[in-house]
């Protein structure tokens, strides 16, 4: 339901633009639309309102109801883009000589002509339809088919963790232990005072298991306790009656006729002058938290919360001193014992038969073990053969949505999604595209979201902004895995657990979403698909699977298909672009182009984002020029050099026609670079240029000012050319939009000194990555930049003043700092408590010289993590202790020691004390001390 009102925000300001002057319809076509707006208006309000009802309140008509309307909502808006492009598109500005240009305004006259009638017979055939749609729901609604059904209390699925067999519980003993010392070992008057220790993640990970051990275990410790689920729809009226009646020990007999307030200040009178503690178990939103906290009175008495949650931001806002508890899957060695004590109900091994079999269950389980505890169940009643549980096994990638036995887990992990703002879950429901265990980079997910048209904001507002408060809110809710994370401590890439990624492509499949094609048979009951991945074909585990080819239902239509993604060796299934009418994504990850036909790719009219990818013919490019629509072009994956043909050096110079291109993005790590043609200063839309290559674009660098929408440049090649450095700055001073600027070089070590004092950066500069480009000293011009937030620079001197400059930029919270040469002119540089880096999170500095960092009281009050390059032979052991201690927030501290030209005993000496140094910090951080150049020992 919340798909289609998804899809109806992005069509109803297509039909505003209609209605504007550039379009010049016809009268009558303009009143149509006007009432095909006013009709999408009042469906999206209703679907809005319904969306309200819980699943189970939806009877299967407006089911079919709301499945009709999504699909004619796709079909109105594939029109409307359409009758854009065939308007957009046609010849009327030709620029040729005064015959040719009169014979292609008349010929554009003609095609606008066409259009609007091609426009106006849709209409009609889109009133027909709505039409069709609202009267066979009446027709049986009369029958009476479509009466709701009588509202149920639904079982809240997570009480069975309250009454877990603790015998029969592995691998809480761990974590049980670490939230009990989070709530306990509490040092000074933080003893006394309230305490509250969150405890997030995914659903079915064992929050409300842990929380509930730790409960039973301190509960006699406290005069008064309780312990409440609050759950996504929370009564709070019946939570408050709840914690009342608890703390009480029943003496409070009229909690159910008191209102909230009543109950508010009831508990409060209550819990005055007593230690108490008390469980909030499945908290979902701040509001529910913030209501719960005006009952929770401080008297510093030493009284203890827990608060269990999906949602990061929850956690974060409802723990006080920051202490959350974030909940990791089980190891390896515990999963297994869990499904041997379920299974067996004793600890012990598996039979070698089923090893294999056992491992790869386990895999998909990923460490959750609500997910290890329902397979387990299954197992125990079937035979104990090889083939019995392969079944098992495939039965959790594809039967989610049939399979009893796995109702219980998949209802945990569906109220995630039920809970999503409409806005996320197509969001959520793309990824579903991509395969298991496959890394998604963020940055190209947000720019197929977009493609997808699934993120919309109020005119003005930057849409990749917006998809990128998206994405972190689907991270936020549990939803997402982060996994790679830059020196910058940015996530680059992400994925989705293994049983998220199967309840998603059930939900995908359910709704129309998308389909997955492997070389099975495809299983649809809807006419035309909409989005289409294609996959290698892995599903080799059980011991009669057979190759087999798609086979589509003549039924069937992908003519409609907004997105394709073919990843790899699934090429030789992927259909001739000539069969897509509407795509919008294609995307190619390493691919061949050969199956690729030039005319077929320029006439794809609808595309937004292009991904190309492996080995691409030289001329596939030539009619891009024809994709007037296309956001993004992404060929950082291209592979630029065949060893056993022609490939592709240049890009074609119809791309400067894309006025509309957003993001233009090559390999910023390959030696050459593609060249670019002359004209990109007429990408006036481009908002991220990556992997410009100067040396081979020379005159791109003068262009470059004509892009004043850019908010991220990545460019390589600037050497010591002197003439390119000076044009280069003379346009960046033109770009006031900027907010990423990044250096690469193939050439080893460049300079950066003529970006000196009298030069002024883009003062909304948030991210500068310097790569192993130099600056002599510290430029003066970094203090105006008071929206940096993350920094990488090379020195050659480094001086005190330096360390000022930096530590008076206001939200800077990462900095990699590196003394280049030998040229520190103080042996120790201070950091005070004088407010500097008072927004720092993450610092690693590398030096190669005897000078060190003093921290004094108060210096970096935020930093968690500390990382040091030091040279051994440089460094004296009573220089290290130089006021660690004074890091007040420090969690995590990385140490590299050069060993080139120490000697091994002096190596071991500087590694023993900064063992000692890190170890006697209050807070006990944890270490990684590694060594570099440990073959040039003395």
């Amino acid at each position: 339901m919340e798909l289609a009102a998804a899809a109806l925000g992005s069509l109803l300001p297509k039909l505003s633009t209609l209605l504007s002057d550039e379009y010049k319809l016809q009268k009558g076509v303009r009143g149509e639309i006007r009432f095909l707006q006013a009709e999408m208006e009042s469906m999206q309000a209703a679907l809005n309102r319904a969306s309200k009802l819980p699943a189970h309140q939806i009877d299967e008509l407006n089911k079919i109801w709301v499945r009709d309307l999504k699909e004619l909502v796709y079909d109105v808006e594939d029109s409307v883009d359409a009758f854009k492009v065939r308007v957009d598109n046609d010849p009327e500005h030709a620029k040729a000589h005064s015959f040719r240009r009169f014979f292609d305004r008349t010929i554009g006259l003609l095609t606008k002509a066409k259009s609007r009638h091609h426009i106006a017979d849709d209409i009609q055939d889109i009133k027909r339809r709505i039409d069709e749609v609202s009267k066979r729901k009446e027709r049986y609604n009369s029958l009476g088919v479509g009466v709701p059904q009588p509202d149920t209390v639904d079982i809240d699925p997570r009480m069975p963790s309250l009454y877990q067999d603790a015998a029969k519980l592995v691998g809480i003993d761990g974590p049980t232990q670490k939230l009990i010392d989070l709530l306990t070992r509490v040092e000074g008057v933080k003893k006394q005072k309230l305490r509250v220790v969150s405890i997030v993640g995914v659903g079915g990970l064992g929050k409300t298991t842990i929380a509930n051990s730790v409960y039973e275990r301190l509960r006699g410790q406290f005069e008064s306790h309780a312990f409440v689920s609050v759950s996504l729809k929370p009564d709070m009226k019946q939570i408050l009656s709840s914690i009342l009646r608890q703390v009480s020990k029943d003496k409070c007999t009229n909690a159910g006729e008191k209102d909230r307030d009543e109950l508010l200040r009831s508990i409060r009178d209550f819990l005055v002058n007593k230690r108490y503690l008390i469980v909030i178990d499945d908290v979902w939103n701040v509001e529910a938290w913030e209501i719960i906290k005006c009952a929770l009175i401080d008297k510093n008495v030493g009284s203890r919360v827990i608060v269990t949650t999906r949602k990061m931001d929850v956690a974060k806002f409802s723990s006080m001193d920051g202490e959350l508890y974030e909940l990791d899957p089980l190891s390896e060695k515990d999963s297994r014992r869990l499904l041997c004590k379920r299974i067996f109900n004793e600890d012990v091994g598996i039979h070698s038969d089923l090893e294999e079999v056992t491992m790869k269950i386990l895999k998909k389980c990923g460490g959750i073990p609500l997910a290890i505890i329902t397979i387990a169940s299954m197992l125990a009643s079937m035979p104990r053969t090889k083939y019995e549980w392969y079944g098992v096994h495939n039965s959790m990638g594809s039967g989610l949505e049939t399979d009893k036995t796995l109702d219980k887990m998949r209802n945990i992990l569906h109220l995630s999604y039920s809970e999503l703002p409409f806005y996320l879950k197509p969001c959520l429901l793309y990824l579903s595209m991509f395969p298991e265990d496959f890394e998604i980079r963020i940055n190209d997910l947000v720019r197929l979201w977009l493609a997808e048209g699934f993120i919309y904001g109020k005119q003005g507002s930057n849409l990749y902004d917006i998809g990128e408060k998206y994405f972190n809110e689907l991270v936020n809710r549990s939803m997402i895995q982060l996994v790679e994370i830059n020196e910058f401590g940015v996530a680059k890439t992400c994925r989705v657990h293994d049983m998220i990624l199967d309840l998603i492509i059930s939900l995908s499949t359910q709704e129309n979403f998308a389909i997955i094609l492997d070389g099975s048979h495809l299983k649809s009951t809807m006419h035309s698909i909409r989005r289409i991945s294609l996959h290698d074909k892995v599903d080799g585990n059980r011991e009669d699977s057979k190759e087999e080819q798609i086979i589509l239902p003549t039924t069937v239509s992908i003519s409609h298909a907004r997105s394709l993604v073919v990843l790899g060796n699934a090429v030789q299934l992927m259909p001739p672009l000539s069969w897509f009418s509407v795509l919008r994504v294609l995307c190619l990850k390493n691919v061949p182009s050969k199956v690729i036909h030039p005319k077929d790719l320029g006439s794809l009219h609808h595309l937004r984002y292009l991904e190309l990818g492996g080995e691409v013919e030289p001329g596939l490019l030539e009619g891009i020029g024809n994709l007037k629509l296309l956001k993004t072009l992404n060929l950082k994956l291209l592979k630029t050099f065949n060893l056993w043909g022609p490939s592709i050096e240049e890009l074609p110079t119809s791309i400067v026609e894309l006025q509309g291109l957003e993001h233009l993005l090559m390999d910023k790590r390959k030696l050459t670079g593609l060249k670019l043609p002359d004209g990109i200063g007429n990408l006036t839309s481009l908002q991220e240029l990556s992997g410009l290559d100067v040396n081979n674009s020379p005159s791109t660098l003068t262009e470059l000012g004509k892009l004043t929408e850019l908010r991220t440049l990545a460019l390589k090649g600037l050497g010591e050319n002197e003439s390119y450095m000076k044009t280069f700055l003379q346009s960046l001073s033109n770009l006031g939009n900027l907010r990423t600027l990044e250096f690469y070089s193939s050439t080893g070590t460049i300079s950066l000194d003529n970006m000196s004092d009298q030069w002024r950066g883009p003062v909304h500069l948030q991210s500068f990555n310097g790569g192993v480009s130099t600056f002599f000293a510290l430029p003066r011009w970094f203090s105006s930049l008071s929206e940096l937030s993350c920094l990488f620079i090379r020195v050659n001197v480094l001086r005190q003043v330096d360390l000022q400059l930096l530590g008076a930029l206001p939200v800077l919270r990462i900095l990699y700092l590196q003394a280049a040469s030998r040229g520190v002119t103080e042996e120790r540089l201070a950091i005070g408590g004088d407010q500097s880096f008072r927004s720092l999170a993450k610092f690693r500095f590398m030096h190669y010289s005897s000078c060190w960092l003093v921290f004094g009281p108060g210096a970096m009050p935020k930093l968690q993590s500390f990382g040091l390059y030091l040279e051994a032979q440089k460094t004296a052991s009573g220089g290290i202790d130089v006021g660690w201690e004074n890091l007040t927030s420090l969690k995590h501290v990385t140490v590299t020691v050069d060993c080139d030209g120490a000697r091994a005993r002096k190596v071991e000496d500087v590694e023993t004390r900064i063992r000692d140094v890190v170890g006697s910090h209050p807070n006990h951080p944890t270490l990684e001390l590694s060594r570099v150049s440990e073959q040039f020992m003395t």
